[in-house]
């Protein structure tokens, strides 16, 4: 069970009413963006009944929970979760998820907004029209907070078409959007949490399954996906933000470490998924390396959790070394390079 510890669930309507879609939407002192994240999806045209879950993660520097409980009034379809301690951003959007039972759903976090008001009718057209997709995806805008014009998420090089699990593991390019531009059919989280991401939570493998990458990748898993390249909405980058505010080489750890948990999740398919661990663990140490030498600096000034999280790729890389498909002595070679991996 995800560890909710303390919290307050306010439903306005039955669970049981046939809603088709449900709009998660996580916040944590973001008051200021509320406003025009909500109203994005009140402005969205659709024929079908959705309902909206707020899940606040223990906001207590703004007035965001005055301010959520005053916008769900004017709203039956909002259900909130207010938590009485804060426990990171898996812990809450997972309290959503526990009780998501519609046939479709998606997130929207609280820094974004929806400009494209067909989009969740056209996504779930998609799929009511394509049993076997179970995922829509569309294009984002990246825009600078305090900035009106940005940039798109996705190389105007992807096209609109399916993109299935196999090629996704002969490492062909797949299309994987933010968050803000994904829809997804409820084939996971119907049935519960599933254990690899309970357990996750409060460990190294946490950062693996809270952003829209490994989402995606773990629906691929269940079926194929459709991108369609028009621009949807907005992906806000904030200072603040969960995934902006890292580093570079942690951001590639990280993406180091999701490819183990990942093969966890599938179950099968090591050499894929060693592979591409192997290769963002090059690129980790490659940067790190950069880093400490631009500041004449040594190895134990790297971050402990960071350290940590790369001494798990490198074991578990050098658990199937014989799956590398590329200079296999470079396993021993980065031993030499960080000997924080001895850890």
């Amino acid at each position: 069970m995800v560890p909710h510890g303390e919290m307050t669930v306010t439903e306005q309507e039955p669970l049981n009413k046939q809603y088709k879609l449900t709009i998660i939407v996580s916040n944590y002192n973001q008051e200021k963006h509320l406003a025009e994240t909500l109203d994005s999806i009140y402005a969205q045209r659709v024929n079908y009944p959705f309902r909206v879950i707020i899940t606040d993660d223990h906001s207590t520097k703004d007035g965001s929970i005055d301010w959520i409980k005053d916008y769900a009034k004017a709203h039956s379809n909002i259900e909130t979760i207010f938590a009485e301690e804060n426990g990171g951003y898996l812990t809450n959007i997972l309290r959503a998820k526990e009780r998501t039972k519609t046939d479709y759903f998606c997130l929207l976090d609280v820094e974004d907004y929806w400009t494209d008001a067909d989009f969740l009718q056209r996504a779930y057209d998609y799929l009511e029209g394509h049993p076997e997709c179970v995922i829509y995806e569309s294009n984002v805008e990246v825009v600078a907070e305090g900035k009106t014009k940005g940039r798109p998420f996705l190389s105007t090089k992807h096209r609109s078409g399916t993109y299935t699990k196999e090629m996704f593991l002969r490492n062909e390019p797949i299309p994987i959007t933010q968050t803000t531009g994904m829809f997804f059919r409820n084939c996971i989280f119907r049935n519960g949490i599933p254990e690899v991401m309970e357990n996750a939570i409060g460990t190294r493998s946490e950062r693996s399954f809270e952003g829209d990458r490994g989402r995606f990748i773990m629906h691929l898993k269940e079926g194929p996906a459709y991108y369609d390249d028009r621009m949807v909405g907005v992906y806000r980058l904030t200072e603040g933000g969960i995934w902006n505010r890292l580093s570079k080489s942690q951001k590639r750890v990280i993406n180091a470490r999701m490819y183990i948990d990942y093969c966890q999740y599938y179950g099968s398919h090591e050499d894929f998924f060693v592979n591409r661990a192997y290769k963002s663990l090059q690129e980790y140490i490659l940067e790190k390396q950069r880093g400490l030498k631009e500041l004449n600096l040594s190895a134990e000034f790297i971050d402990e959790t960071e350290r940590l999280m790369a001494a798990d790729v490198y074991r578990f890389c050098k658990q199937y070394e014989d799956k590398i498909i590329k200079e296999k002595g470079i396993i021993h070679k980065l031993k030499q390079a960080y000997r924080g991996f001895r850890a």
